[in-house]
């Protein structure tokens, strides 16, 4: 294991290659000097041309040369070798001038070198070899020995920042019984789509290549960093600067990330005491910005709250910074755990929502186009924040055909297809980020896929062909808001269509439906949009292959209309806000305070029988631009009918628990404890007095299941809706009631997902609560839990009272 330790670098300098390894000197001709009767001779000055470096033999490489810290000004270059005294001769390309040569510096005193030149030109190509010496045999003398020409280009500075470029994003590049795949990543997939078949090219096609964590398997082995990652890479890595960030397989065995950073040299620019963890760098007009989301996931890391708000604060200030800065046009965060995972909800993190959170603030605040590159599911995603110009990308393709689609039970229930994406597919490939191009402000994506050739023992290898799968522009633009065309007045629950006009329906990439009860859309307010409302939702589909078969699941759909009724219990309240903050327990490591819903369920849309509803509509263009809203129509429900379900001893009434199960705690019934009378009547429920009497139990549960068989003709035509409501009382130190509503089928199995309540602490006040919930075909009886969480103190101080469960049909 390494210990990363720091090095002053010597001091540059210029040398003719005539003082080393034997180069001769090579000068053109004068001009001979003529005498003339005008006595006008001019002599013209010597022009040195400089040859290339020359050696004996050429250099041995364990790890192939690789570009660190790019910059306007300087780069630096690092190899690993066991020949001597290395040095790193550069120039600007094709000047056949001096050259600058610095003396390479072992890193933590191993045979891993880092040569920092410095003072270079900015947007500048430059040509370098590294020369060195080779020990002879036993009674040799020793050998020069040099690598071949290899070329970088030096960042651009003010004055050039606005030119165009391109980043490759990739992850995951670690083998997963796949070598021999990032190899032909690069050999056939890169460098013939980027670099025009040479590999040379791509120092002026590509700025760098990202790779958002889990580097190699495990961290600690030297041998995956040189084999699996490093030779893998070789084609191209001496000529385009890799930038990365740690992942959780970075960190096995290496919890200090000594590996890691034994490797990369990463901007010294993030918190102190978290140097090469956290960083910023800027190419031009863009601002990369690498995170670290180990330490703030919780499944596949160590989740620790203090990290988490030092590094969530540094990229606060940063952004604010980065939106002042006149010069930066763009913002690019990346880091392994997803916030959102199409394809695996266990790799999810709270905390990677809190980073993507902090993007999206800024450019709500400052207009600028940013996203977020992640990976640790090998699966490519691809999606978009619903309003504002911000990219969603996981790049973890390196290491394809992880997610098991063929698995039922992963299937079902270990993937989500989120609104908040517009693509997920299993497979192979790479990511080309364009900036600048056309002369305008865009961000550009295009993805290039790859199927599998062979794959056995360990091995495998790509077909040559990479063909382009998705493609997305992000351009700042003015678009026309469309027009009311239908669904306003008196409409039967049945027929609640609505319907908007646009003269270019071709041109709408996704509408946004927006309903209210509220005519001014200050609360209550609901968003249809996302994959039932964009003109392609791709999604992989069971086909009996681990990779499932990508398709369209918009194919022909008209997005210029939609039936209520069938989102009606459907959406939630913010979309997928509440995944992002209510992970599963495996993956919630913390409450956060960005949830706008405190723990409880979304409320969801329950269009009833009888409601009043406002909408307005509004569309979007294929550059990600958002028209105005349109005018506002009024939509009036026809009346339905509306029935208590016969909930025993919903109130505590009894004076005891009967009609309800006691399945772990503690449950009592009271009149009055610290002066908390009942809400209505004269009981109410109480969880533990002390942890004793509940048998030490986690949670205090009690529960009631109640038949609904008898609505089965509306529960069919997706027309049933239950609405549950109580009150809360407690002393306001944390401790709370979950209170969820199951359906199950005529099996007692569950059905879909529990609408959820979580309950404010507040001393001494009764509190309402209410949530919805359609009733999905198949159901047979709904199940109701009221489950006590004590956070403080000796007594759960929680109290609930008058629990009333309606159905609603049409």
């Amino acid at each position: 294991m390494f210990i990363t330790t720091k090095y002053v670098l010597p001091t540059a300098v210029l040398i003719s290659s005539t003082l080393l390894l034997g180069c001769q000197d090579s000068e053109t001709s004068t001009a001979e000097n003529k005498e003339s009767g005008s006595g006008g001779d001019i002599s013209q000055p010597a022009i040195k041309i400089v040859p290339p470096p020359s050696a004996e033999a050429a250099i041995n490489f364990s790890i192939s040369p690789y570009l660190q810290q790019p910059s306007a000004s300087g780069m630096a270059v690092l190899f690993e070798t066991d020949a001597e005294q290395p040095e790193v001769w550069a120039r600007p390309a094709g000047s056949q001038g001096e050259f600058t040569i610095v003396q390479s510096v072992a890193v933590d005193h191993t045979h891993l070198y880092s040569t920092t030149l410095a003072g270079l030109v900015p947007g500048t190509l430059y040509e370098y070899y590294i020369v060195a010496r080779q020990a002879g045999g036993e009674g040799e003398s020793d050998v020069s020995v040099m690598s071949a020409r290899f070329a970088f280009k030096t960042y651009p500075d003010g004055e050039q920042s606005k030119a165009p470029f391109n980043l490759v994003a990739i992850s995951d590049t670690q083998n997963n019984s796949t070598l021999g795949a990032l190899s032909d990543l690069v050999s056939k997939g890169i460098i013939p789509e980027v670099c025009d078949g040479a590999a040379e090219q791509c120092a002026d096609a590509i700025a760098a290549i990202t790779i958002s964590g889990d580097i190699v398997n495990s961290g600690d082995s030297l041998l995956q960093w040189r084999r699996d990652f490093f030779d893998q890479l070789k084609a191209i890595t001496p000529y385009v600067p890799l930038v990365a960030v740690p992942g959780n397989h970075d960190y096995y065995g290496n919890a200090e990330l000594s590996n890691y950073r034994h490797f990369f040299q990463q901007p010294e620019n993030g918190s102190t005491g978290y140097e090469e963890r956290w960083y910023s760098l800027d190419y031009g007009n863009l601002r990369l910005i690498g995170l670290d989301s180990y330490p703030v996931s919780k499944n596949h890391g160590q989740f620790q709250a203090e990290i988490l708000g030092i590094q969530r604060q540094w990229l606060r200030e940063l952004l604010v910074n980065t939106e002042a800065d006149a010069n930066i046009d763009y913002a690019l965060s990346m880091f392994h755990h997803p916030c959102l995972s199409e394809l695996w909800l266990s790799g999810e993190s709270i905390g990677s929502c809190e980073m993507v959170a902090e993007m999206e603030d800024f450019t709500t605040r400052s207009g600028k186009i940013s996203g977020h590159l992640f990976g640790h599911t090998h699966a490519y995603s691809r999606g978009q924040s619903k309003d504002i110009h911000h990219l969603w990308l996981n790049a973890a393709t390196a290491a394809g055909y992880r997610e098991k689609i063929n698995d039922d039970n992963y299937y079902h229930n270990n993937t989500r297809d989120y609104d908040t994406f517009a693509i997920s597919q299993s497979e192979f490939g790479f990511n080309l980020l364009q900036f600048n191009q056309q002369d305008a402000l865009a961000m550009s994506l295009t993805r290039y896929s790859a199927k599998v050739k062979s794959k056995a023992d360990g091995l495998a290898s790509l077909e040559d062909t990479f063909t382009i799968s998705d493609t997305l522009t992000m351009r700042p633009g003015q678009v026309d808001a469309p027009q009311v065309l239908s669904g306003s007045g008196q409409v039967d629950y049945n027929a609640l269509n609505l319907a908007i006009s646009y003269p270019q329906p071709e041109a709408i990439y996704e509408v946004q439906w927006q309903l209210s009860q509220d005519p001014n859309f200050a609360q209550g307010v609901f968003d249809i949009w996302g994959n039932k409302t964009r003109q392609h939702n791709i999604w992989p589909m069971q086909d009996g292959t681990i990779q499932g078969t990508p398709t369209d699941t918009q194919q022909g759909v008209d997005l210029t209309q939609i039936n209520l009724a069938s989102f009606s219990g459907q959406v939630k309240m913010g979309g997928d806000e509440s995944y992002k903050w209510q992970k599963r327990t495996s993956e919630h490591s913390h409450d956060s305070f960005r949830d706008p819903f405190a723990g409880s369920s979304a409320p969801t849309l329950t269009v009833l029988p009888g409601d009043t509803w406002h909408w307005r509509a509004r569309v979007r263009d294929k550059q990600l631009n958002w028209s105005d809203w349109s005018d506002t129509a009024t939509l009036n429900v026809a009346a339905g009918t509306t029935q208590t379900l016969p909930l025993q001893n919903a109130g505590a009434e009894a004076n005891d628990l009967s009609g309800w199960t006691l399945e772990q705690g503690y449950w009592r019934i009271l009149e009055d404890v610290d002066n908390i009378q009942a809400k209505e009547g004269t009981y109410y429920f109480s969880a533990r007095p002390n942890d004793s009497v509940a048998n030490n139990d986690p949670f205090d549960v009690i529960s009631q299941t109640l038949n609904v068989s008898g609505y089965s003709t509306a529960i069919k035509q997706g027309a049933a809706f239950v609405k549950l409501s109580f009150n809360s009382n407690g002393w306001g130190d944390g401790d709370h009631a979950v209170v969820s509503l199951q359906p199950l089928d005529t099996n007692g199995t569950s059905l879909g997902e529990p609408v959820t309540v979580k309950t404010e602490s507040k001393k001494q006040q009764w509190l309402s609560n209410e949530a919805s919930l359609l009733l999905p075909a198949g159901t047979g009886s709904v199940k109701l839990t009221v489950q006590a969480v004590k956070k403080s103190g000796s007594m759960a101080d929680v109290h609930l009272d008058h629990f009333v469960l309606t159905v609603t049909t049409p």
